[in-house]
């Protein structure tokens, strides 16, 4: 094989290496707030179903998630702390013992405060999803929650499946459309699964790409992840040391 040759297919190697570091996951950790009063049984059993499929989707869209819970219906509590999928999905775990077994106030705006406490990596796009049917209950905590997001300094995302009927003022759909998300119909997700749960997926991925996309510099995004790995550099070099070693034979 010429010089040539083998000079082109070592740096084509080296540029592939460069390549696939270059394409640098986004980081994005998930806390499920999920309303626990009798109503919301169906719900739960219906978020547990597609979990699944909502994890394949982030995954296979290149982003690097791991998941939390807060569960409310009485008071706001962090059942699971951010983790993997496989510990938060595993059999036994918090999420999947979940049960419609609370009550009392539905105090969704102190149930997000909550989540704002769970363990979030470093230089994340955090993601809240709300999941209640009814509105939020204790109006004097809203102040606090709009304080502690301010006081965050990270771009949380928040998105809300909530009952449009049962949404006084429009708070749940205001708190999502102005923190960067979007508010869903949990009507629509009752009645129609399947469909629901596609388009749900498919904008909660869009939300955090087209963010990333429009600030690709923003921690959130990972950009220190577009430096080659040390694997890639050692490529480079092995490449470039076997070229000149070639050249001085020849």
């Amino acid at each position: 094989m010429s010089f040539k040759k083998i000079s082109s297919a070592l740096i084509a190697a080296a540029m592939l290496g460069l390549s696939a570091n270059a394409q640098a996951l986004i980081a994005s950790d998930v806390v499920w707030v999920i309303d626990t009063s009798g109503s919301m049984g169906d719900d739960i059993s219906e978020v547990k179903s597609r979990i699944g499929d909502f994890n394949t989707a982030m995954t296979n869209a290149g982003i690097d998630v791991r998941y939390g819970l807060v569960r409310f219906g009485g008071t706001a509590s962090l059942i699971q702390d951010i983790t993997t999928f496989s510990l938060f999905n595993q059999a036994g775990s918090p999420f999947q013992n979940l049960t419609a077994n609370g009550g009392g106030t539905e105090d969704g705006s102190a149930a997000i405060q909550v989540a704002l406490g769970a363990s979030f990596r470093s230089n994340v796009v955090r993601n809240i999803i709300l999941v209640t049917d009814e509105d939020d209950d204790v109006t004097t905590n809203r102040q606090a929650l709009t304080d502690a997001l301010a006081a965050t300094q990270a771009n949380e995302f928040i998105n809300v499946i909530r009952n449009p009927n049962d949404d006084a003022g429009n708070y749940y759909a205001d708190l999502a459309t102005s923190n960067n998300g979007n508010v869903f119909n949990i009507i629509d997700f009752r009645n129609n699964g399947d469909t629901f749960f596609t388009n749900f997926i498919t904008t909660k991925v869009a939300e955090i790409k087209d963010f990333c996309t429009a600030n690709p510099t923003a921690p959130e995004c990972n950009p220190n992840n577009n430096v080659p790995e040390p694997g890639s550099l050692a490529l480079i070099g092995l490449g470039l040391f076997g070229l000149a070693s070639l050249r001085r034979r020849k």
